[in-house]
């Protein structure tokens, strides 16, 4: 794989666009599942005696983990322009 993208920058510059294409789907993905989260951390605030406190621990963990995500997608999306789309 390695010498197939050494062979040309337009092989490079496809193979970046198909990483950010990927990237822009997981990270639309993670929002997705943030919004689900969040939503679902509402309605349980709205009836508090509905759920265990490990439960509602468990499902802000992966609030959590999804908002971790959405900034490392993000700023790896940001690079990845920066580094090939704006040059050209």
């Amino acid at each position: 794989m390695r010498s197939l993208l050494s062979a040309s920058r337009k092989r490079r510059n496809l193979a970046v666009s198909t990483a950010l294409w990927l990237l822009r789907q997981v990270r639309d993905v993670e929002k997705d599942e943030m919004h689900r989260y969040e939503c679902t951390l509402e309605k349980l605030d709205s009836e508090p005696k509905c759920v265990s406190k490990r439960e509602y621990a468990a499902i802000e963990d992966e609030y959590t983990e999804c908002e971790y995500a959405l900034g490392v997608i993000d700023y790896a999306i940001e690079d990845l322009e920066l580094a090939y789309c704006e040059r050209f």
